[in-house]
């Protein structure tokens, strides 16, 4: 029996000072990952072999405003990326969401990314591990007065590949617009000899608030070294996938929907890491509905992203 335990995944809960950072360790073997439920049910950490793959945010107040500045591996509902000046208008009526990026005058990734979600359900064995969290608004979001339940289950095996799965309902009466996206940063020793790919179709050429004005056809081959590029950028997709080679590993994300997927990339000035970010809608899309969807009330609908994951030796 000992045996068998010591073989299984094992899911443990971590209190903190800050109850901010209380998070899941899920561990086996070489294999490490950390859930915060309180920061919007975010993935802060994912390590294999001791080869960092997620680039999260440290366990204390710096942490905390690292995350505050960067959304470090944030999920984001009913938005991904911006909304000039927060405002849209909807089935004929006007609203406007917080605006987050005062520089600029956005709001930015949706409204989840900083609640506190419930541990709906965890579990493992000698193989998988899972973790179920759930948020639940009565519609008195500002800017988005639908009542809503989303539900984000994280599924990890003992290689390090993983799976986020967004179940979202229509708890109210009305109709509402929405998106959904992930913020994960990846780490690299040397992003610069890192490879990246994916089947771009169309790049959006942004303005100085990084709102699409137009669009033309994808500069870039579909596969490339990085090679000092700098990005923040937003692309639409022939297929809802991406893959991204370093030194160490190589992964591949595949987000495929009903419909179109989109992909953001974007490089911090450190360039240590690359923020690979599947979306369902571009930046501002509450206003040009370039991807938005609706959802009916008493409807439910999913996304999954899921992320295979391979350690050279």
């Amino acid at each position: 029996m000992d045996s068998d335990l010591a073989k299984m995944m094992h899911i443990e809960k971590i209190k903190n000072d800050n109850h901010l950072l209380d998070h899941l360790h899920i561990h086996h073997k070489s294999l490490s990952a950390k859930i915060y439920p309180n920061l919007g049910g975010s993935l802060q950490e994912l390590v294999v072999n001791d080869i960092i793959i997620i680039d999260g945010i440290s366990d204390d107040d710096a942490g905390l405003e690292d995350y505050k500045a960067t959304y470090k591996s944030s999920v984001l509902f009913p938005f991904p990326n911006r909304i000039k000046d927060g405002a849209y208008e909807f089935k004929g009526a006007n609203y406007r969401f917080p605006v987050n990026e005062p520089a600029v005058n956005n709001a930015i990734h949706g409204l989840v990314y900083n609640k506190e979600f419930e541990v709906s359900a965890t579990r493992s064995d000698q193989e998988n591990a899972s973790v179920a969290l759930m948020y639940r608004s009565d519609g008195n979001e500002k800017g988005f007065p639908f009542p809503f339940e989303l539900i984000l289950t994280y599924t990890i095996d003992s290689s390090g590949n993983l799976s986020l799965q967004f179940d979202i309902k229509n708890t109210g009466e009305n109709v509402f617009p929405y998106g959904l996206g992930w913020h994960p940063y990846f780490l690299a020793d040397d992003l610069d000899h890192s490879r990246l790919s994916f089947p771009s179709k169309e790049f959006y050429v942004c303005d100085e608030r990084s709102l699409p004005v137009k669009t033309t056809d994808s500069p870039l081959p579909e596969n490339f070294e990085m090679a000092s590029k700098k990005f923040d950028d937003a692309y639409s997709l022939h297929a809802g996938e991406c893959t991204f080679e370093s030194d160490a590993y190589a992964l591949t994300l595949a987000f495929h929907g009903p419909d179109e997927s989109y992909l953001q990339v974007y490089t911090p000035p450190h360039g240590k890491s690359i923020a690979l970010e599947p979306m369902t809608c571009i930046a501002n899309s509450f206003n040009s509905k370039l991807g938005l969807r609706e959802l009916l009330p008493g409807t439910s609908a999913s996304w999954k992203i899921e992320m295979a994951l391979t350690i050279k030796s």
